[in-house]
């Protein structure tokens, strides 16, 4: 994969949410950040579902410590000129806090 593929898809990330893209040499495990969400950005060929969970429950807790909903953002790279959409990849428990009723 080129070096830039994973960086635009990290821009086109950050613009679907409104929020910033944090550079890969900050050494944090967030990509990008809005207002109310924090987000690891995956661009793959292949991606288990085991994987999947791992990073799910990675960025949960990561958005959980901010006050922010962890999501993980999972675009599959199926080779050049071909479209694949995003995938908003979240726990349960951070669902059910999204959609919890405003007190």
């Amino acid at each position: 994969m080129a070096r830039t593929t994973w960086k635009r898809m990290e821009r086109e990330a950050a613009s679907l949410l409104h929020g910033a893209r944090y550079p890969a040499n900050t050494g944090g495990q967030v990509d990008v950040e809005s207002a109310r969400v924090v987000a690891q950005v995956k661009n793959v060929r292949v991606f288990s579902l085991t994987r999947m969970e791992l990073e799910a429950e990675a960025i949960a807790r990561l958005g959980a410590a901010k006050n922010k909903t962890g999501i993980l953002m999972v675009k599959r790279s199926a080779g050049k000129g071909k479209t694949t959409p995003w995938l908003i990849v979240m726990t349960a428990g951070m669902f059910r806090d999204l959609i919890a009723p405003v007190a």
